[in-house]
């Protein structure tokens, strides 16, 4: 009895250290998956042992979900994100080192052919009316010639919304397509879908009333002017100081579509673990369908 009582708390202390080793933890259930302890790839022609090095060593040391497909999903956008895009998946495999680990620590085995490491040709936008193409070009760290880079692609289209987000388009959509050409060049097409142009509604402060008159005098973004997404964050930053020292900014939106307008309501609430947050509640309003789709 006392004997499994000892390895009942070895067991205990051991997934206790395990737990804790996570560099980084992607798990849905922190109560279980795997801890990569070890990644090895071969199978490779092109990449240099220190290339290897770096993608093996993103995944060592943190946990995942026990999915031998989500991890090969996870390989293939770091093969992406340095230009492989045609590379062959032979073989992905997990090899339990402790089975009875919570994580499981198991090392990844993976037979990888890289293949083709593209590069940039051109970058075309279709269906973009309220910005130009040239400005949405350059908005995007991708250059001609560039390695083609999965990551770069996803940082160009978060610097689109933004753009169009400071312009009153809260609702824009960019749908990329690839190309890949026989000559090692990737060239993308991203057809953009715009939607409406907000405008700023009603502002209501709930604070004091010498604080509310404050923050109302900073407030620059007039009733009916064009709803800048980025304001929000700019104005929370420039008057934290106005603020009570134990208080944070609550932020209510209410995006309505039919009407094309944002109100907008500041709480000032009592400050969470999370010092300076911007706190963000949104509730969305859905522009009714158009005649033609209820048509369809």
């Amino acid at each position: 009895m006392l004997r499994r009582s000892l390895i009942l708390a070895a067991c205990l202390l051991l997934s206790t250290f395990l737990t804790a080793q996570c560099a980084q933890d992607h798990r849905d259930n922190k109560n279980g998956g795997v801890l990569i302890k070890d990644f090895t790839i071969s199978g490779t022609q092109a990449l240099s042992s220190t290339e290897l090095d770096r993608i093996t060593g993103s995944l060592i040391g943190s946990c995942f979900n026990d999915d031998s497909e989500e991890l090969t999903e996870r390989i293939r956008a770091l093969f992406q994100d340095r230009g492989y895009f045609a590379a062959e998946y032979k073989s992905v495999r997990l090899k339990p080192l402790d089975p009875l680990g919570d994580p499981k620590p198991v090392l990844i085995e993976a037979e990888i052919a890289e293949g083709v490491r593209y590069k940039l040709g051109t970058i075309t936008f279709l269906q973009n009316h309220a910005l130009s193409s040239e400005k949405l070009r350059d908005a995007f760290p991708l250059k001609t010639g560039d390695l083609f880079e999965r990551d770069k692609v996803a940082g160009g289209l978060g610097k689109l919304r933004k753009l169009y987000g400071a312009e009153g388009y809260l609702d824009l959509t960019g749908i990329p397509e690839t190309e890949f050409a026989s000559n090692g060049t990737a060239s993308l097409k991203i057809t953009v879908d715009e939607g409406p142009q907000y405008h700023m509604g009603k502002l209501d402060i709930l604070a004091g009333r010498e604080l509310a008159f404050r923050l109302r005098s900073k407030w620059k973004l007039d009733e009916g002017a064009v709803y800048d997404l980025s304001y929000m964050d700019r104005f929370a930053k420039e008057n934290r100081d106005l603020l009570p020292s134990d208080s944070d900014l609550d932020v209510e939106r209410i995006v309505d579509c039919p009407e094309r307008l944002v109100d907008l309501k500041l709480v000032i609430a009592r400050q969470t673990e999370d010092d300076n947050a911007v706190r963000l509640d949104q509730k969305y309003i859905p522009c009714e369908p158009s005649d033609k789709d209820k048509q369809k």
